[in-house]
């Protein structure tokens, strides 16, 4: 097959080394957020678009076409290696397990968290009498922020203003979604696990920007980051979008520089690679088409 069927898997492997990179250096708007999502979304579905070509490569008229066609002069692609069919075929089952445990988790967590939200008072904020220092975005219709008495006890008035404003962020910005979308992007390709972990972050720095805008106070909301980052550190981890999600550290430094200014370049140049492994996928598909069409009509 041509050799355009392996470009996504290439693009894929450049976009998530590159992704930190942006991470690290864009100004984390939501447009930088959706942007570095749309390439994850597009490198997915280009890789695993290739992968079915490749897959059913395995059912053989593939290689009788490019047989038939090099019996008569005609030279049309190169045949699929029967190894590389079934990696192909064996990576596609591997995808659909992950995405129905990574689906599986995020359901069990939310449902975790809106059973916690119900046994609260009605209203926005849920405080939930436990000692470890939590708070949480809870989407649903409405969102709910959920924090803990432990965090209340442990910051100040101000502080506890930036962990109210985090967590709203979250939610007005709907980072649950696209948390979502590019877990199942990894989950379908796990080269993008470096893209996934990137926009955890940048959904992370976002609601920080958002909680110092609020606050007035980018020293108060590192303040509060480290204070609760430090309490935590001995406690369990969650999957949900919280105060003390991760990278606290660079994002308390984040916090104590100046904010990043807004970047379109680099994002762009990012989306296009997401692109190409999309057109690299439709030209493989024009390339098995053309072998269907040969095989069927000669």
């Amino acid at each position: 097959m041509t050799v355009s069927v392996y470009i996504p898997v290439a693009l894929s492997v450049l976009v998530a080394a590159i992704s930190w990179l942006m991470a690290a250096r864009l100004s984390p708007t939501r447009g930088t957020v959706i942007t570095v999502v749309g390439a994850a979304v597009l490198c997915a579905a280009g890789t695993t678009w290739a992968l079915v070509l490749l897959a059913l490569s395995l059912l053989g008229f593939t290689t009788l076409a490019v047989e038939e066609a090099t019996e008569r002069g005609v030279v049309l692609v190169q045949p699929v290696p029967g190894v590389v069919g079934v990696l192909a075929a064996v990576a596609l089952t591997y995808g659909v397990v992950r995405v129905v445990r990574v689906a599986r988790a995020r359901w069990a967590t939310r449902r975790e968290l809106r059973k916690l939200c119900l046994s609260c008072a009605p209203g926005e904020l849920a405080v939930v009498p436990v000692a470890e220092p939590h708070a949480f975005a809870v989407p649903g219709r409405p969102g709910r922020v959920l924090v803990t008495q432990g965090l209340l006890a442990l910051l100040d008035g101000k502080e506890r203003r930036v962990v109210l404003a985090h967590e709203r962020a979250h939610l007005a910005g709907r980072h649950h979604g696209l948390r979502a979308t590019v877990e199942v992007c990894a989950a379908i390709n796990p080269m993008l696990v470096p893209v996934r972990e990137a926009v955890a972050f940048l959904v992370e720095r976002s609601a920080d920007e958002h909680a110092a805008t609020v606050s007035g106070s980018r020293e108060v909301t590192a303040r509060a980051l480290a204070k609760a980052a430090l309490a935590e550190a001995s406690g369990p981890r969650h999957a949900a979008l919280g105060f003390i999600a991760c990278a606290v550290s660079a994002r308390v430094a984040a916090l104590h520089a100046a904010p990043p200014r807004p970047d379109r370049l680099l994002p762009g140049g990012f989306l296009l690679l997401g692109a190409g492994a999309t057109v690299a996928a439709v030209q493989a598909t024009l390339a098995f088409y053309r072998l269907v069409h040969w095989l069927w009509l000669g």
